[in-house]
């Protein structure tokens, strides 16, 4: 119980992200959803881990090697 609200906050303040939905489908399946696990892998779980690699990578990622990308000359050994 002590795990759900954070999640529950997560999704309430409006943010999508695959940890959200690896509590929601499957509370979904436990009560009664209309869906099958493989339903939920196939056309929700793995587009949203894609996206997140993507967009961690593209946002978070370039944009830290951009910025942090050394352009002194390198050093000579002595």
């Amino acid at each position: 119980i002590a795990m759900w609200m954070p999640i529950l906050v997560f999704f309430y303040m409006g943010f999508e992200h695959s940890i959200v939905n690896m509590y929601l489908f499957p509370s979904g399946l436990m009560l009664g959803g209309n869906f099958t696990f493989m339903d939920y892998l196939i056309w929700n779980e793995i587009p949203t881990v894609l996206g997140n690699l993507v967009g961690g990578l593209t946002f978070v990622g370039a944009t830290l090697y951009s910025t942090h990308y050394k352009t002194a000359p390198k050093r000579r050994a002595a």
